[in-house]
């Protein structure tokens, strides 16, 4: 157990952890910030919807809280995924009347994101069991670190869903946006900042000051979701070197126990364009749509402008991610260095001539009638919904296609269970929206897409914070609170965090639920 500050004033900060702990979704951090004044204001850092799958009900998950909604003052917005964003309109709905801080970006995707979660949720007379389900990643398992006792409904009437679009709608209204690196003053004495997390269009990492007469007594900083440097489209991770008087770190670990493959993505997308092309077959890529999408279209686009593979129309089918495209093409002030100067050279890597956006549902279904070659990107990324079963039943059966995976792939989707399947070598034979089919198009996985920093970047980013910070006798580590990761995960961080700094550095894995004290 971390030792707490001992700095002479009167003020205190509590931290409650009250998702994210022990497992990876659901984040949410429940803080109470007592001025010297005596006055205490509480404020969340994310509330993000627990996504643990199938076997449990989400709706248990995620609609109990740990502490009542109404008493919040504020909520502190990382980022826009649905496991960071998702339980906000549950706080609105149960009283929470405060502000919802957040960069531009973020709030524009995040109100894309709720809008679906919303929608998803909505009654399907095929569906036996809870609507949620559409929104689970399929976890294994429910995480042994959750405490199941704090999911029991209290209202078994609204079991059908979490919230509705007119919840979102009220959300919305309670937005503000901050730029990067423009502080703001949170409550007396308690200022924030955001900074770029490089994790996707608008993430960031945020800075928590406690300031005296203007100056810097002690910090904080939650990394949100770190992002994977060298991706296309937005800026590396920010490293910091300014927070002299950083006390405390919650850094997430969802890769903590691994490096990421060194192959580019765009090779290996090369490689399955070129031999698909070659079959005389189509390209079906089932992806995600907040980021994803638009990371995939980047390097076909440049692939076709460069003639490294043969020029043909993409596809996309994804109502969704044809929005967050719409979102990422308005903020140009995100992009990297390279997507600049691609843009300064006429070269918009996310506008081509053979980019076809399909909105309606008959163009959607007016594609399969289509020859090859063409490339076609639709949602859902693991198949459990969405529009691409149309597409993969039209041409799951044909050897000369080619169906490629560019996400994760969890347990109980549809994805993993072809290739679970595919893997054993055995025929694909599954049910596709309702259809029994075998699946005869080739499959390829791509696993060098990730916008997660791995192992080495996580210990690169919190290496920064530990060697630029002051450090004092009254506070000689930095204490780090590793969450957002299974177990394997988080504890392997932990361990090689602790060998790389033995002295400078405490690190803890925190439970569900614990309360710890940040300041006192």
């Amino acid at each position: 157990m971390p030792q707490t500050s001992n700095l002479a004033n009167k003020s205190s900060l509590n931290i409650t952890f009250c998702g994210a702990a022990r497992t990876v979704t659901g984040s949410m951090y429940f803080l109470e910030y007592t001025h010297e004044s005596g006055k205490t204001y509480r404020f969340n850092v994310d509330a993000g919807m627990f996504q643990v799958g199938q076997d449990v009900s989400l709706y248990k998950m995620n609609s109990n809280l740990l502490f009542e909604p109404k008493l919040l003052d504020a909520m502190i917005l990382t980022h826009c995924h649905l496991d960071h964003c998702g339980r906000i309109p549950i706080l609105v709905n149960r009283g929470f009347g405060g502000r919802i801080h957040s960069t531009p970006a973020t709030r524009e995707l995040t109100e894309i994101v709720l809008y679906d979660a919303a929608k998803q949720q909505e009654p399907d007379p095929r569906d036996k069991g809870f609507h949620l389900d559409a929104l689970g990643i399929n976890r294994d398992d429910l995480d042994p670190g959750l405490n199941t006792d704090w999911f029991i409904p209290k209202s078994p009437e609204m079991m059908d869903k979490l919230y509705d679009q007119t919840d979102v709608e009220l959300t919305m209204t309670r937005f503000k946006t901050h730029e990067y690196h423009s502080e703001f003053e949170l409550f007396p004495d308690l200022w924030v900042e955001y900074r770029d997390a490089g994790h996707i269009l608008g993430s960031a990492n945020v800075v928590i000051s406690e300031k005296k007469n203007g100056e810097v007594i002690r910090q904080m900083i939650f990394s949100g979701d770190l992002g994977n440097p060298n991706k296309p489209i937005i800026r590396d991770p920010e490293i910091h070197k300014d927070l002299k008087k950083l006390t405390h770190v919650v850094v997430e670990s969802t890769y903590g126990d691994r490096l990421h493959p060194t192959l580019q993505p765009k090779l290996r997308l090369k490689e399955i364009i070129k031999k698909t092309y070659n079959k005389g077959g189509k390209l079906l890529i089932p992806s995600f749509s907040v980021e994803r999408a638009q990371e995939v279209i980047y390097y076909l686009t440049e692939l076709m402008r460069d003639n490294e593979v043969p020029a043909m129309p993409i596809y996309l089918d994804s109502p969704m991610a044809i929005k967050v495209l719409d979102v990422c093409l308005d903020h140009p002030e995100l992009y990297d260095e390279e997507l600049k100067k691609k843009i300064h050279e006429k070269a918009h890597p996310l506008i081509y001539k053979h980019l076809k956006i399909l909105e309606s549902i008959e163009d959607s279904k007016s594609i399969n009638k289509l020859p090859a070659p063409y490339i076609l990107i639709a949602g859902s990324g693991m198949l459990n919904g969405g529009r691409i079963l149309k597409h993969l039943l039209h041409n799951g059966s044909y050897p000369e296609n080619t169906l490629l995976f560019v996400g994760y792939q969890a347990q109980g989707t549809l994805g993993r269970q072809i290739l679970d399947l595919w893997k054993t070598g055995d025929p694909i034979k599954v049910v596709v929206d309702e259809a029994d089919m075998e699946i005869r198009a080739e499959i390829s996985v791509i696993n060098e897409f990730s916008a997660h920093a791995d192992q080495a970047m996580i210990k690169k980013w919190i290496s920064e914070l530990v060697l630029n910070r002051d450090k004092v006798e009254s506070n000689p580590e930095l204490r780090v609170f590793i969450t957002h990761g299974e177990h394997i995960a988080s504890q392997t961080l932990a361990t090689e965090l602790k060998h790389q700094h033995p002295s400078d550095l405490d690190p803890y894995y925190p439970h569900f639920g614990e309360k710890v004290t940040i300041w006192e």
